[in-house]
């Protein structure tokens, strides 16, 4: 799981109002999830040129990126603090989307590049978590890193990690991913690795050791 630290970033802004006058706030926006994304160096670009404190909403509104915030404006006063919590992804999916823990998808801003890379017409992204949930905490000692996983209507699902390209097929049920659970532990306990390990057959595992 990533980690990031408080992040504290000060801005003054020039708020026109209504009647024309003009007004210095001085806003504290607080990263809680620390500084991850690139559209967080966009954001705090965007909010100096905002007019007003609608137009503050509406941009903290628009970014895809943010789970959570609170924006408090101090009454009689020209300060104001914005507290952000970041979406933290899980996945890259397609090159286009970072995936949350709540499968929430936000864009790719190429900031984050080596996280899982999903790609192909995934229509449940749940599946997709239970795929690496399996292999990540399996019951090796050493468990596979998981690198990417493609879906395709042709092949079905299929997943590289640092050890072993692995195919399951199409069909996901609680059958395959026992035969995945028993298969990696078996060949851990044998201290075998293959480069492939098929299982879309129903009448067994297939294991290749080339390269």
């Amino acid at each position: 799981m990533l980690r990031f630290n408080i992040i504290q970033i000060n801005i003054i802004l020039i708020i026109f109002c209504s009647n024309a006058w003009t007004k210095n706030f001085d806003i504290d926006i607080i990263f809680e999830s620390g500084f991850v994304f690139e559209s967080q160096n966009i954001f705090i670009s965007n909010i100096k040129n905002t007019k007003s404190k609608q137009d503050i909403e509406d941009l903290i509104k628009s970014q895809d990126w943010i789970a959570r915030y609170s924006l408090k404006f101090t009454p009689f006063s020209n300060k104001a603090t914005l507290n952000i919590l970041n979406r933290t992804p899980q996945f890259i999916l397609n090159n286009e989307f970072y995936v949350d823990d709540k499968l929430k998808l936000f864009k790719f801003d190429n900031t984050l590049s080596n996280l899982i890379i999903v790609t192909g017409p995934i229509g449940d992204m749940a599946m997709v978590f239970k795929l690496i949930e399996s292999i990540e905490n399996s019951n090796m000692a050493n468990p596979l890193m998981i690198k990417k996983i493609n879906f395709n209507f042709t092949s079905g699902w299929i997943i590289k990690t640092d050890r072993h390209v692995i195919k399951l097929g199409n069909d996901l049920d609680d059958n395959k991913f026992k035969s995945l659970k028993d298969t990696l532990n078996y060949l851990y306990d044998k201290r075998k690795i293959p480069s492939m390990i098929d299982l879309r057959y129903k009448d067994g595992v297939a294991l290749n050791y080339g390269e």
